[in-house]
């Protein structure tokens, strides 16, 4: 407590007075290890840029690499290995024209290949998606598979062999893609890069008419899969700073001190005393004392922040008490709610539902309940979640009429319109659906044998959702909805039921609200009106 009422300009200025020496020293020394981290930081990142296109490089290399095996194993090509002396002339013609345009389409689908070969020693054939009977001059004689640099021109040979059968291939790769990932390893004209295949550079334009600064800094990143690597070299400039950096921190750093010793004295006087005074006010706020009001002390400027601060303290402890309130509230109402979804009547309902089931061993009516009952308590005693998706809490009141149609069977028609899409996300409180549906279930249908009805619907209108539920029951007079209605509006106790889904959407929106009337089909229409604009 001494320490933060301690004089702050007066402590800034005895620092800088006895220590600024010091401190220039170690800014300075900090400033060379930030100037190395960020030196390390750029050289790591593009590294690690160079090392992502590297593999991309080998992944291309393999897919190619696998793209040959296949093609060597084609139908085609199988055919032309070991039963060309079997075919006609004709046939032998056809295979070799289908080989080729297999060749020809795989050609054009990959970026990276120029042609792509196959050679049958048995035949002395060979097949390429450019020429017809004739390998590339540079490849015709090599015969161990791997990656070779000929003429100009990168080749990917690969060779199967499986019992007596014996076949070559070869992929002609694309030089300018090389280039292209190389031009993609570069971040600036001035960096130069060298192609390396078995520790021989490789002479691609337009890389091979650059020369590498003897100043600069090398970086190779090599290829995991195949003996090929990039020498990159960086010019010392982009990792290098000056010595310039140094004098002009040291300048700043002085200029800094002279002007912070300055500052501190107007600091104190105009902004340290007055904000101290707030500062003092906000601690006794910690231990709940909202009754003293900060008095003003300073510059006039500073009055404004004491009287916005004492208007805030006054409004943070109207609304900390309200929100207190209210939130005992609303866990008050939940908890009755809850407590009445638990209810023995209707588990007993439907533990005899499953006897009654049993006897005539209707299994899946028997599993149907089960597994909605399952998902009915599983939704309702999940405490930790005050707000769910509209979906959730539309899908919760399907599963209950599900299991309640399992009972009433044909006594109830259903008539429930989709949810809209754009309203399956609008977060709602739990359980504000189903109970309105029991109502009618517990009210209207279980004093009819037949012919009942019950229409669901969920709509937008302005700025708000629509939640309709109305069935066709006579059993409430219009006096009995005017009497409900003017318990809605008054919110009476005891807060159960209807009552204690309004109280529970008002205290999110002032302008959320439940409506009852006669509905079009006779009976009891009930809307949840949930106020939505964005």
């Amino acid at each position: 407590m001494k320490i933060r009422k301690a004089k702050l300009a007066n402590k800034v200025l005895a620092i800088y007075l006895v220590s600024h020496f010091m401190i220039a020293l170690s800014i300075l020394a900090i400033m060379g290890v930030g100037l190395r981290t960020i030196r390390d930081n750029f050289i790591q990142r593009y590294k690690t840029n160079a090392m992502q296109h590297m593999e991309y490089f080998d992944e291309e290399l393999l897919n190619l690499q696998n793209l040959v095996m296949y093609m060597m194993q084609s139908e085609n090509v199988l055919v032309l290995s070991n039963q060309y002396e079997q075919l006609s002339d004709y046939e032998k013609i056809n295979k070799k024209k289908q080989a080729k345009e297999e060749l020809n389409i795989l050609n054009n689908q990959y970026k990276w290949t120029s042609d792509i070969g196959i050679y049958i020693p048995q035949q002395d054939l060979w097949i390429t998606s450019l020429e017809w009977f004739r390998p590339d001059e540079a490849i015709k004689d090599i015969e161990e598979p791997g990656l070779y640099f000929l003429q100009d021109t990168l080749y990917l040979l690969e060779k199967y062999e499986n019992k007596n059968e014996y076949r070559r291939g070869y992929i002609k790769l694309d030089q300018y893609e090389l280039i292209r990932l190389m031009e993609k390893m570069k971040f600036n004209e001035e960096v130069y890069i060298e192609a390396l295949l078995n520790g021989e550079k490789l002479e691609i334009a337009p890389f091979n008419v650059q020369q590498a600064n003897k100043t600069s800094r090398e970086m190779v990143i090599k290829s995991s899969l195949y003996p090929i690597a990039f020498h990159i070299y960086l010019p010392s400039r982009f990792i290098e700073f000056g010595h310039e950096f140094y004098l002009l921190s040291l300048l700043a750093l002085i200029l800094l001190c002279f002007i912070t010793i300055k500052f501190t004295k107007y600091l104190n006087r105009a902004i340290h005393k007055p904000l101290q005074n707030v500062v003092s006010h906000i601690e006794n706020m910690n231990v709940h004392n909202f009754n003293q009001q900060a008095k003003h002390e300073g510059i006039d400027e500073f009055e404004y922040v004491t009287q916005s601060f004492n208007k805030a303290k006054g409004l943070l402890e109207n609304y900390i008490k309200k929100s207190y309130e209210q939130a005992i509230d609303m866990k008050q109402m939940e908890l009755s709610h809850l407590q009445g979804q638990i209810k023995p009547h209707f588990l007993y309902n439907c533990f005899f539902n499953i006897s009654n089931m049993c006897k005539t061993y209707d299994v899946e009516k028997i599993e149907q309940l089960t597994l909605g009952l399952a998902k009915y308590y599983r939704y309702i005693t999940r405490t930790s979640y005050e707000f769910v998706k509209l979906e959730e809490e539309y899908e919760h009141m399907k599963n209950y009429i599900g299991i309640q149609q399992i009972r009433f069977e044909d006594r109830v028609q259903i008539e429930m319109d989709p949810l809209p899409d754009n309203l399956k996300n609008v977060y709602v409180p739990r359980l504000i659906l189903q109970p309105v549906v029991e109502n009618a279930y517990k009210y209207v249908f279980e004093k009819i044998e037949a012919g009942g009805k019950l229409h669901i619907n969920v709509r937008e209108q302005a700025h708000f959702i629509l939640i309709q539920v109305e069935d066709n029951g006579t059993f409430i007079s219009l006096e009995q909805i005017e009497a409900l209605q003017i318990r809605l509006k008054a919110c009476e106790n005891p807060v159960t039921g209807l009552i204690n889904i309004k109280k529970r959407l008002h205290y999110i929106h002032e302008k959320n609200d439940i409506v009852v009337s006669q509905g079009e089909m006779g009976g009891l229409a009930i809307i949840l009106q949930i106020y939505s604009e964005k």
